[in-house]
């Protein structure tokens, strides 16, 4: 699969004669490509959450009798057929996301972009740790938002130390080494699933 994403990728980049551009490019092309699977995973992970809560309800109503309960909670996932859906999708998608970051962390080359000015080699870190610190606020922003109401999408995780301290840490050790190409990589990514969030699913 890194061999397609790769012979894909220079395919735009023959088109765009930017690497920079042809990185946006080709993430979108690929999220975009993933975005039924992303919906049916956030249909599925919203029936979980309906799940869990009436689970939590019937163990309450039924705490004195296990044989009653075992029988209600099996009727319950029998009603729930798709619950387990969003696990296996985002399996699914796994083995794409690595194809993904194999294809920019083994294919760059000594670049600049018009996309990112102050930087003059894409396989080189960001000199001023720009792309570190815009990868925190598009892995963050959206948590912050809904925690103060202006997104009122429930399906978007609050800000807890337990969201903040791994993008964190991951420009810290990571991003703040890494070539800026694979930066703008993620930051993209995280823009364009932070998108998918507000897109509303019914069940």
């Amino acid at each position: 699969m890194t061999n397609l994403f790769i012979q894909i990728f220079n395919q735009i980049l023959n088109f765009t004669s930017d690497y920079g551009i042809a990185i946006i490019l080709f993430t979108l092309l690929i999220k975009i490509a993933l975005l039924p699977l992303t919906i049916k995973q956030k249909k599925s992970m919203k029936i979980q959450q309906e799940l869990s809560r009436k689970m939590a309800e019937l163990k309450n109503q039924y705490k004195d009798d296990q044989e009653m309960l075992n029988e209600e909670m099996l009727k319950l996932y029998k009603e729930n057929p798709g619950s387990g859906f969003g696990f296996l999708t985002l399996f699914l998608q796994m083995p794409i996301f690595v194809a993904m970051y194999k294809t920019f962390a083994h294919n760059i080359v000594d670049s600049p972009t018009v996309i990112l000015p102050w930087i003059n080699n894409l396989s080189s870190p960001d000199p001023y740790f720009i792309l570190p610190i815009l990868y925190i606020i598009t892995q963050l922003l959206p948590g912050f938002l809904s925690y103060v109401g202006i997104i009122k999408n429930s399906s978007i995780p609050k800000l807890t130390p337990m969201s903040i301290v791994p993008a964190v840490m991951i420009s810290l050790l990571f991003l703040t080494k890494s070539p800026a190409a694979l930066g703008l990589y993620f930051i993209v990514s995280n823009i364009f699933t932070n998108i998918e969030q507000l897109i509303p699913v019914s069940e």
